[in-house]
């Protein structure tokens, strides 16, 4: 059985029991789309590798181990969808196929660094993210918008935070992505462009696009 399978059992399973209530075979079958006989087949796989809970007559929960594994799958389920949604203008249905495909081929690493770029919370499962990102999390003044940072002052970019895609998507191709240096040469006027550098390269920056760049200056 491949790895996608198993991870869509998992990711279906917590879908309908949200890591709390147990779902019973039938109803894990029909809203698979499935036969019995296979939900069966891979429960006893699942359960032998310490994923799921097994009961008679009641049905099946995840463990912790498996709660954990499937809150992963399901985050980059969403980064991926809305990924593809946000930038890359595809509707919510297209969307939700293309990343029930690229879910199980993803690296959480890579998923990581996407969820990082967009700079937004996904959802509850950012809980078990193994590398939590600052800019989910409430009252971290070590990350400050690049437009209210002072001349001099350095950091790397936090992430990019706009609800406007194409200001997200401009400055991606301008090179400001997550983990760059980047630092403030000089400030023409308030609430006027700032000279930035970022890598090698220097550039005036207009103060709203710069009020969407996030940077953690403690670095």
């Amino acid at each position: 059985m491949t790895t996608g399978n198993r991870e869509d059992y998992l990711i279906n399973i917590l879908r309908l029991t949200e890591g709390e209530t147990v779902a019973k075979t039938t109803e894990l079958a029909g809203y698979m789309g499935v036969s019995p006989a296979s939900v069966s087949e891979m429960i006893k796989v699942l359960a032998n590798e310490g994923l799921v809970k097994y009961e008679k007559y009641k049905g099946v929960s995840l463990t912790d181990e498996g709660l954990i594994y499937a809150r992963q799958i399901r985050k980059k389920h969403h980064v991926l969808e809305r990924f593809l949604t946000d930038y890359l203008n595809l509707d919510h249905m297209t969307a939700h196929e293309e990343a029930c495909k690229m879910e199980h081929a993803i690296s959480d690493d890579s998923a990581i660094k996407m969820c990082h770029m967009m700079g937004h919370q996904v959802d509850s499962d950012c809980v078990s993210c193994k590398s939590p990102c600052k800019a989910a999390s409430e009252g971290v003044t070590e990350i400050i918008p690049l437009n209210r940072m002072s001349q001099g002052e350095s950091g790397k970019i936090s992430h990019i935070k706009s609800e406007d895609s194409d200001v997200v998507k401009k400055l991606i191709s301008m090179g400001f992505v997550p983990g760059r240096d980047v630092s403030i040469e000089s400030i023409l006027s308030d609430g006027g462009p700032r000279v930035i550098r970022i890598g090698t390269v220097s550039m005036a920056l207009d103060y709203n696009l710069a009020s969407s760049v996030f940077v953690d200056v403690a670095e």
